[in-house]
């Protein structure tokens, strides 16, 4: 993205408007009414001393790769960022108005602090005036235009700057798991799909009637956030909330159940008989990972939820799966088996962990040529060993360096084709359910190949292995290290889905 000026974005939006209402919403950087409080703002700045050169060297309608949050002005000097957010005349009361503006001011704050430079936030509301936002205080307090010019005027722009270099989106992906401490000091924002969703569903389970709703999303597409935030709001409402993961425990599991007082719970711990199951009032069931979930487990928990005649979550992606069975899709079997019970289905589709380059590689990782879009496969690296040896020194020194290792799971009671690649980490695909880590390292062997039709295929195991190597990729948000082991062809093969980003 490159940096323009205001006076031609202003004056190239009027043009485009004399050109027609569809000409206008396909090139405009701006809506109607931002047009009109830019030019606005332009006359003010103007009036206070401002020339060409302070309107130039601004980035308008930037939003952050992945997370999609948006700035309505930002410009890059060389020792600060100004960001100034406009808005058309609010019509709510003045204390109503001024919660709005510090609002978003508080998480332009929160999204700009990553860049370790000075930062000053203003708001300019039409027919009302300037505000500038007071960190220390979170507050917006009112100023006069001459102050908002005078910054601007003290302020040397970098034009050559790219803020899509600058802004790295895993720093805003908090994890409930692995950045326990932030999640629960709130640390975070929800995306605009994860706020609606959460907000419809907040508005259901507060009314006395037993509803399932059913959460089904791809990986990275932050429905473990979701329903741990939907939890976390409920908890500190006092109200009861039982937890299951259908997995193990991991370490921040145990953070909350120790240090916070969740009530969380493994799906070995649910008996497979309703009648077996006794358990405190509570007042919502959240399902994590539920595609995992076995049948007759899924009915105990419903069975339960429709006699204490309370609300249930059920989160899971039918994607993933790490044995045969374990991809039912949790809407159409309560639809089916259970149609007096109210069942309700969201979707989240929009990836904001993973990056757009890291899920269209896993695309053509699983099928070649299955994605022609955002081909830049940077953030994926290959590497390839003949002896065992020499690779798991290898792997050892990326441990060190940072980097997360994880093997397949194998069986514990017969010899498994994947025994031979077991030493390379101490966690499995099951360790990591519902984790993230920045740099994720796996290995893929003589098991591997592609068909006729470029599809990727696994030898047979006690688990799924092209399920556990999508759990293994999924959880990857920066980096990914894939090390062939004694197999040429899928070296090749690899070699050549990374080629096709040149």
């Amino acid at each position: 993205m490159k940096s323009s000026n205001l006076f031609s974005v202003c004056q190239g939006c009027n043009a485009l408007l004399t050109c027609g209402e569809d000409t206008f919403k396909k090139y405009s950087l701006l809506k109607k009414h931002e047009v009109r409080v830019l030019n606005l703002f332009c006359k003010f700045m103007i009036q206070n001393g401002c020339k060409v050169e302070q309107m130039d060297g601004y980035f308008v309608g930037f939003s952050i790769g992945q997370i999609g949050k948006e700035f309505d002005l930002l410009r890059f000097g060389y020792d600060n960022i100004i960001n100034i957010e406009l808005k058309s005349e609010l019509k709510k009361s003045k204390e109503e108005n001024l919660a709005t503006i510090c609002d978003q001011m508080r998480k332009n704050m929160y999204y700009l602090k990553f860049l370790n430079i000075e930062i000053t936030i203003f708001t300019f509301v039409e027919n009302d005036g300037f505000y500038i936002y007071d960190k220390n205080h979170d507050k917006a307090e009112k100023i006069d235009a001459k102050e908002v010019a005078n910054c601007l005027l003290n302020q040397i722009a970098d034009v050559n700057v790219d803020p899509d270099k600058l802004f790295i989106p895993s720093n805003y992906l908090i994890s409930p798991f692995n950045s326990t401490e932030k999640f629960i000091s709130g640390e975070y924002f929800l995306t605009n799909v994860q706020r609606e969703t959460k907000d419809n569903i907040n508005i259901e389970i507060s009314k006395p009637q037993t509803t399932i709703f059913c959460i089904s999303a791809d990986a990275g597409t932050g429905k473990t956030l979701l329903i741990y935030d939907i939890a976390k709001e409920q908890i500190s409402n006092e109200k009861n909330v039982l937890i299951i993961h259908c997995g193990k425990l991991n370490q921040g599991h145990n953070k909350l159940i120790n240090e916070y007082g969740w009530n969380i719970k493994s799906i070995r711990d649910i008996p497979r008989d309703v009648t077996y199951w006794e358990i405190p009032d509570v007042n919502l069931i959240i399902v994590d990972e539920s595609q995992r979930i076995s049948e007759l487990q899924l009915n105990a928990v419903v069975k339960k939820v429709i006699e204490k005649n309370i609300p249930a979550i059920f989160s899971y992606d039918i994607h993933q799966y790490l044995k045969q069975g374990e991809n039912t899709d949790i809407y159409e079997y309560i639809h089916s088996n259970y149609p007096l019970v109210t069942a309700d289905k969201k979707t989240l589709t929009k990836k904001i962990r993973t990056n757009r380059q890291m899920a269209s590689f896993i695309r053509n990782l699983l099928r070649i040529g299955s994605c022609n879009h955002d081909l830049h496969y940077d953030c994926i690296s290959i590497e390839y060993f003949n002896d065992l040896k020499s690779m798991l020194l290898y792997m050892d020194y990326l441990k060190n360096t940072g980097w997360m290792s994880i093997k397949y799971t194998t069986s514990s009671i017969n010899p498994d084709p994947y025994d031979e690649i077991y030493k390379i980490s101490d966690t499995n695909a099951h360790d990591v359910i519902g984790q993230e880590f920045k740099k994720v390292v796996y290995v893929m062997n003589e098991n591997f190949q592609y068909n006729e039709n470029n599809v990727l295929m696994a030898r047979s195991s006690y688990y799924s292995a092209t399920g556990m190597l999508y759990q293994i990729v999924t959880r990857a948000v920066d980096e990914l290290k894939i090390i062939v082991l004694k197999n040429p062809e899928l070296y090749k093969k690899l070699l050549e889905i990374k080629d096709m980003s040149n």
